[in-house]
């Protein structure tokens, strides 16, 4: 130990001997300073944190669960330690116990502190990752059982304040454990407590977290407003659905503490009123329940509510659009879009289903004495309803604008028609918008088009935010006997609609139509029906004219003595 002791004080360490249980050997303070006299029966070197060895500061992932090899690697792996571990070529030792030690030197230097923890066998929280910092030390090679794996030891680079809180955070981003503190909402089958575990409450955290600027990175990491880069929080790491802070500066979370979602929406849409936030929380309402917690009495009048019966008499969807074919001896009729269904507009990027979308909706705009101005027929005068929405979540104003131009230009009127631009909005946000919207005017709606509904999802391949947004569509289609068309785009390697939302959607809407672009001339495109509940349509091709406008190619249009026969399914 002495030759260690040599070197180590050499680079500016200060060093104390150490027992065979780590334990300093010295009679009184371990703190005072020692000769090179004291290490001549010294067991082990130990090395002073904090300002007696220049800031030194020592990373020690402990192996209480046997994977601290795991969790130091999966710690490296992250792309900004890894620059600094890299760029400073920053020491690892062993321990004699299988953990490790990554060593680095800052003027800022904290006491001693947990990161991350896990919960034991007997359910109690152990440290995976800790520091030694001011006030601590800890035992270090050549001591038998300690090795060095990476770098110098005897070489400790002196990193910066803000690469010491990347190192700091990213290792805080690792925390398996935090309990959450309940409030009196949020006791059992109370309104915080069920909206907690309902499966909604996830996806709406994290909407309201990105709507009050905190921005998602990978791997469960948040950064909080007006922060450019690190990280600040974690999201389902301590526990599924628990917003974990760690950092300062975050009003109005507080550093070190775990949220529930319930404590988030409180926080930052009431104020910290946990009351008035009980009482925003959704109800039933028309006819729509919300299954979350609820007694077998309430369960049985649901099931009653929802028993099919066969002898009641219930009238067909009415349509509200129909597509004209030529047959052999006649025109047909075909129904497209009835009220209390929605559609699905599938077609790879640029295929022109927007385009489509403004013929379809020009059409039903248009009054009876248009109904043969383009090859489909309106027949929302027979619905009682009057009223078109029209909800852009994609394109910038002017391109929106353009859009609605369009539609101005080939439709009848636009006295009942409104449109709205979604784009700066949050994922969360533009559904409660749409919501808000059928609010006001779902009463008198027929139909509305939301372009596009990936949009509304946080991710297209979270399962939940699928069913979430699908659910959104059923519910507004049937509280307000409306249809609505949504635009998605089709996966690069086949025609299916991308992510869980895609399949989710395809599975409940009453017809897919595909937009491919035509092969033969790039101002075409084919439109083919891919699936219906009623009798599919047959292909065909429109092109943009010289004016920007959708119209059918080779559609012959009929006249008012031509001979019509309604088509419907056979079932």
């Amino acid at each position: 130990m002495i030759p260690a002791f040599q070197k180590y004080s050499a680079n500016g360490f200060s060093c104390l001997p150490t027992k065979q249980d780590k334990s300093p050997d010295t009679r009184d303070t371990w703190k005072k300073e020692f000769s090179e006299s004291d290490f001549t029966n010294a067991y082990g070197i130990g090395l002073k944190c904090g300002m007696a060895s220049g800031g030194l500061e020592c990373m020690d992932f402990d192996n209480h669960f046997g994977d601290a090899k795991i969790v130091l690697t999966e710690y490296l792996s992250i792309p900004e330690v890894k620059k600094i571990y890299s760029e400073h070529k920053l020491p690892i030792e062993v321990s004699m116990r299988g953990g490790y030690h990554l060593l680095f030197r800052c003027k800022k230097n904290e006491g001693n502190r947990k990161l991350a923890q896990r919960l034991n066998d007997q359910k109690r929280p152990e440290a995976i990752i800790e520091t030694r910092g001011e006030g601590g030390y800890f035992v270090a090679s050549p001591t038998p059982g300690y090795t060095v794996t990476r770098n110098d030891i005897y070489q400790v680079a002196v990193i910066s304040e803000t690469e010491r809180a990347v190192l700091i955070d990213n290792a805080i981003s690792l925390n398996e454990f935090y309990p959450p503190i309940f409030t009196e909402s949020e006791k059992t089958d109370r309104p915080g407590d069920l909206y907690n575990n309902s499966s909604t409450a996830g996806s709406d955290a994290k909407s309201i977290l990105q709507g009050a600027g905190w921005k998602e990175l990978q791997g469960n990491k948040w950064r909080r407003p007006g922060k450019d880069e690190g990280i600040s929080a974690t999201f389902g790491k301590v526990a599924p659905n628990v917003f974990y802070v760690f950092t300062a500066n975050a009003y109005p979370f507080e550093p070190n503490k775990a949220y529930t979602p319930f404590q988030i929406l409180t926080l930052i849409k009431f104020n910290g009123d946990f009351s008035e936030a009980a009482k925003s929380l959704p109800k039933s309402e028309n006819g729509i329940i919300q299954l979350t917690s609820k007694a077998e009495t309430e369960l049985e009048k649901i099931l009653k509510l929802s028993e099919i019966d066969i002898n009641e008499k219930i009238e067909a969807p009415p349509t509200i659009l129909q597509i004209v074919e030529k047959g052999a001896m006649q025109f047909v009729y075909k129904r497209v879009f009835t009220l209390g269904n929605f559609s699905v507009i599938i077609g790879k990027a640029k295929a022109k289903k927007t385009f489509f979308l403004t013929m379809v909706t020009s059409a039903i705009l248009s009054d009876n004495s248009m109904r043969f101005h383009q090859k489909f027929v309106s027949d929302i005068g027979n619905t009682g309803k009057t009223g078109v929405l029209w909800f852009d979540t994609e394109q910038g104003k002017y391109d929106s604008q353009n859009t609605i131009k369009r539609i101005g230009k080939m439709a009848s009127s636009m006295q009942n028609f409104r449109a709205f631009n979604l784009r700066p909005y949050s994922p969360k946000d533009r559904c409660q918008i749409i919501e808000y919207a059928f609010k006001l005017w779902g009463k008198d709606t027929a139909f509305c088009v939301i372009d596009g509904i990936a949009d509304l999802a946080l991710g297209i391949n979270d399962e939940e935010e699928a069913t979430r947004v699908t659910t959104i569509l059923l519910q507004l289609t049937k509280i307000y006997n409306c249809h609505i068309s949504t635009v998605i785009h089709q996966n690069k390697n086949d025609n299916f609609a991308t992510g869980h939302l895609g399949s989710a959607i395809m599975k409940k809407a009453e017809i897919i139509i595909s937009v491919a672009k035509n092969c033969a001339d790039k101002r075409a495109a084919d439109v083919n029906c891919d699936m219906s509940r009623g009798i599919d349509f047959e292909p065909f091709t429109f092109e943009i004219n010289f004016d920007g406008l959708p119209q059918v190619n080779g559609y012959e249009k009929p006249t008012v003595e031509s001979v019509y026969e309604k088509e419907e399914p056979p079932f």
